[in-house]
């Protein structure tokens, strides 16, 4: 009867082997296939000391298209164009991100409003501002 459990639980662990080693080919084999479209920045979050802040952070954003042509990065709430580039599928710039609130950003088409892909900077902070109004005197 133990030989018989002991076949079992092999044929089990075989079988659960191969399903995981399926199933992590497969996660890796998507992960690593090339994107249309694609727009990443590091970092993504900017951390100011006080709500309300500016909050200053170097930006690095790294974009791929799939075809060559005419791009520029753009801030999408004010549509004022970051960096152009000519004739690529690729590229990156180095911004000195400066907000007090969180902006998106998007690869547009040289001379078109139309977005390919986006990002956004997230701005958070250590205290939130008080409402209270600080008081320069103490009653004791």
């Amino acid at each position: 009867m133990a030989l018989t459990y002991q076949k079992h639980f092999s044929l089990l662990f075989l079988g659960f082997s191969v399903a995981l080693y399926l199933y992590a080919g497969n996660t890796y084999a998507d992960d690593n296939s090339p994107k249309e479209s694609e727009l990443v920045a590091t970092p993504m979050r900017c951390i100011a000391l006080r709500q309300g802040q500016v909050c200053y952070q170097d930006v690095t954003f790294r974009w791929h298209q799939a075809e060559i042509g005419n791009y520029c990065l753009v801030e999408l709430s004010t549509l004022k164009n970051i960096e152009c580039w000519s004739q690529v599928k690729t590229g990156e710039v180095s911004f000195d991100f400066q907000s007090d609130k969180s902006l998106t950003y998007g690869i547009h088409e040289m001379d078109k409003h139309i977005n390919l892909s986006n990002v956004s900077i997230s701005v958070s902070w250590v205290f939130k501002s008080s409402k209270r109004p600080k008081s320069s005197w103490k009653l004791f």
